[in-house]
């Protein structure tokens, strides 16, 4: 049985040359390391994806943020409210629309990334693709990006 506690697929041909089944399984298996990685940090996976989305893109708004990391409303106003409650972040008046908030990183949580956060999801990442070699890896990267972009 494979780290993840899902049956490894074997025999099951269809599936071992599904597309979709394999990223499916790459996805939850890159998920559960970076989960376990965070988890000592008492944080998931779209704590990290709110936190680097306000690291390369300033202050946003809850929505964008939502919109970005296609991320409900309600989702999205419980994880702003738990980083916000650790000093991650910041919720200030929009400079565009002072009737809007915009979520912004603090320092802390700017310390955590750069210190902590980041190389622990890098070791994570490793530990799911370190088998490949840094072409393979390139090359993985660039076709997921058209596959993400729409092909």
């Amino acid at each position: 049985m494979k780290a993840s506690g899902h049956e490894p697929i074997g025999a099951a041909r269809p599936l071992a040359e599904s597309v979709g089944w394999l990223l499916n399984e790459a996805a939850r298996e890159l998920t559960l390391r970076v989960e376990e990685a965070l988890g000592d940090h008492d944080l998931r996976w779209r704590d990290y994806g709110v936190l680097v989305v306000l690291e390369a893109a300033g202050p946003l708004s809850q929505q964008e943020i939502g919109r970005r990391l296609a991320v409900d409303r309600s989702t999205m106003v419980h994880i702003i409210d738990e980083l916000e409650r650790r000093g991650l972040v910041a919720r200030g008046r929009d400079r565009a629309d002072r009737r809007a908030y915009a979520i912004e990183l603090t320092d802390p949580g700017r310390t955590l990334l750069s210190e902590v956060l980041h190389p622990l999801t890098a070791q994570a990442h490793d530990r799911v693709i370190g088998r490949l070699g840094e072409e393979d890896r390139a090359h993985l990267i660039r076709i997921l990006a058209q596959l993400a972009a729409g092909g």
